[in-house]
This record gives structure tokens, sequence and C-alpha cells, in this order.
């Protein structure tokens, strides 16, 4: 298994099907990296994990990471270690009194959790040899194709806060029967969606 980190997350608008990718690379190797395509939600969840931000109230991975903690013996590792018809497959490595047990998850769940927990990210090598690409060599070029991470990350943890906040205000206002006030935050939440998917 090679360990690998989070290099970077962007969003494609111009592809066939618009949406995430997370970028991992190998520690010791800047020239391949393996992308992940992910949902809005999984890559909000990763970069505020990046960006070490709790929310007042815990989001789904906060509170799978959690539950893990307090019910076993903790979380060792993630692996990426199979590839099958353009689908990644992964796994959490959950320490508990018989060992090591072995559960089936999404990469992009795996690594929002690795992330909280503080723990390495691995990839099976030959998934790596099999879909990784080469980046950009030159430093001029990768300014001009990609945003830095901080630039990325910190975008998609903005919207995540954001829409978290606007999520919270919509329940107050239905739980208080100011409906006019909620569709109004409705209607924010709405084209917040719209202008993820055209940024």
């Amino acid at each position: 298994m090679i360990e690998v980190i989070v290099k970077n997350i962007l969003f494609f608008a111009q592809a066939a099907a618009p949406g995430y990718t997370l970028f991992l690379q190998m520690k010791d190797d800047d020239e391949r990296s393996l992308p992940i395509v992910v949902g809005q939600f999984e890559a909000q969840a990763i970069a505020l994990a990046l960006e070490q931000i709790n929310l007042d109230r815990p989001m789904t991975h906060d509170l799978l990471s959690q539950v893990i903690t307090n019910m076993t013996d903790g979380l060792e590792s993630v692996a990426i270690q199979k590839l099958k018809e353009g689908t990644f497959y992964a796994e959490l490595n959950v320490r508990n009194a018989q060992g090591i047990e072995k559960i089936d998850a999404r990469p992009s769940d795996a690594i929002a959790l690795a992330l909280r927990a503080r723990v390495p990210i691995k990839v099976s090598k030959e998934v790596f040899d099999e879909a990784s690409i080469a980046m950009p060599l030159s430093a001029e070029l990768t300014e001009k194709s990609e945003p830095s991470l901080a630039e990325n990350v910190s975008e998609i943890t903005h919207r995540a806060e954001l829409q978290f906040d606007l999520e919270r205000d919509l329940r107050e206002a239905i739980s208080k029967e100011d409906y006019e006030k909620a569709a109004l935050i409705r209607d924010r939440l709405s084209a917040l969606s719209i202008s993820g998917l055209h940024s």
C-alpha cells in the first residue's frame, strides 16, 4: 500500500458531468496524482476536515467519527484497495478487541473520516499505477490550470458554513411559523446550490 495525502479539490464546470474531483498524491512524489470524483457534500466534509473547522452541530462524518472513536478502539487507517469498472472501492480499518475489522466504504467517506481521525490514507500500488495521472511539471502551468489548495478548500469550506447557517435559520423560521422568511431563506439556499454548480 502507498500512503497518500489530499493534494487538492477542484470543481470542473466544463466536464461532461460537472462536479468536484479530489486529487490524492504520494508524500514523496508530486508528479502524479490519483483523481477521484466526489459529491458536493463529501467535498465540503473533506474541506472542513482539512481546515479543521468544527460547526456548531456535528455533520454526518463528524457523528460517524465520534461513534467509531467511542464504540471501538479507533480508526487505524483507510485504504482504497480496488478499482473496478471505473469505481473505486475503499475500506475503513477499525481497531477492536479482536484486531482490525475492515468495513466497506466509499473513498470520499473514508477520506473524510481519515482526516478527522488524523490517520493514514493508503492506496494499493496497483490502483495508483492504473488510475493516477501526470500533473503539470511547470509551476507556471500549474498556477494557471489549478487554483491553490488553500483557495479551493477555503471556497468549499465557506460555502459549507454558509449552507449550514442558512439551513439552521430555515429550521428556526419554520418552527416560528414565519413562512415568508422561510421562503426567502429557501431561495438563498437554492441560489447557493446553483452558484456551486457554476463556480
